[in-house]
């Protein structure tokens, strides 16, 4: 899986990062693949920032490097969410994603989204209350 997803983020193919996402659920993602997660969420070459949040979330993928470029995400619709309708469904993942990794980075960048005043995020966090 790990050259496959190396593949998809150097050659920046978006139908190749897909087929990977499909797959990665088959318990065949191990921590050698977090680097090209990592270069996925920060590029936009593709539309499939909700899919990597919800592979990190599924699979439980706690790591910080994680963290910046979901709060990324999070801050900068125009650029990684502008698909996002009202309900924000990529934001409120990128909620769940910073919790399931509970480090002290990720809970920083938590506060900061709650500071945003954003309704999505407070739905979001009260789950865990």
């Amino acid at each position: 899986m790990k050259d496959e997803l190396k593949n998809a983020t150097k050659n920046e193919d978006e139908q190749e990062l897909i087929k990977c996402l499909d797959f990665i659920h088959s318990g065949q993602l191990d921590s050698k693949c977090y680097d090209y997660i990592q270069i996925a969420l920060t590029r936009t070459w593709h539309s499939q920032h909700e899919d990597l949040l919800n592979t990190i979330y599924l699979e439980k993928l706690s790591d910080d490097r994680f963290v910046q470029p979901i709060l990324n995400i999070a801050l900068d619709r125009e650029r990684f969410r502008w698909y996002d309708d009202e309900l924000e469904a990529t934001l409120r993942k990128c909620v769940h994603v910073l919790k399931t990794i509970n480090s002290e980075n990720s809970n920083r960048a938590l506060e900061q989204l709650e500071q945003l005043n954003n309704d999505n995020i407070k739905i979001t966090l009260e789950m865990y209350k």
